[in-house]
């Protein structure tokens, strides 16, 4: 086994563009992994805070809801295919915090957290494979 590359980090930090988004037809997102730090953290940080309130079911929707704003902050840089009113909405942090965080009756809010996180969580298993590549394992 070369162990070459045992100082070399894996770069979360970079955005991946993926498409075929289960439910979100047309939609590609630019986004980093799942794995990413300041991710895990804000989420860690937001579970804890929320503590027993995860145990009823307004309280893990609330808690759902609230993870846009890390899905905003950390996980997505673009979008393309996203519209409003037929124009082309362009992704700003803004605009994604908006979308992320809405609890609307048409759950468009929730379609764009599971697509988000889904994407993300593509783009952490690439990088788990390469990783595992590259180590020859």
């Amino acid at each position: 086994m070369d162990i070459d590359l045992i100082e070399k980090k894996a770069d979360l930090t970079e955005g991946h563009w993926v498409g075929d988004i289960p439910d979100m037809e047309g939609i590609e997102f630019k986004v980093r992994s799942t794995n990413y730090k300041p991710f895990r953290v804000a989420t860690a940080g937001l579970a804890r805070r929320s503590g027993k309130k995860l145990n009823t079911d307004e309280g893990l929707s609330n808690f759902t809801v609230a993870t846009g704003k890390p899905l905003a902050e950390h996980i997505l840089i673009d979008w393309k295919g996203v519209t409003k009113g037929g124009e082309p909405l362009k992704c700003t942090k803004d605009a994604a915090l908006a979308i992320l965080t809405a609890d609307d009756d048409h759950g468009i809010g929730a379609k764009f957290r599971r697509g988000v996180e889904w994407a993300g969580d593509q783009v952490a298993d690439k990088i788990a494979a390469q990783t595992k590549d590259a180590a020859g394992n």
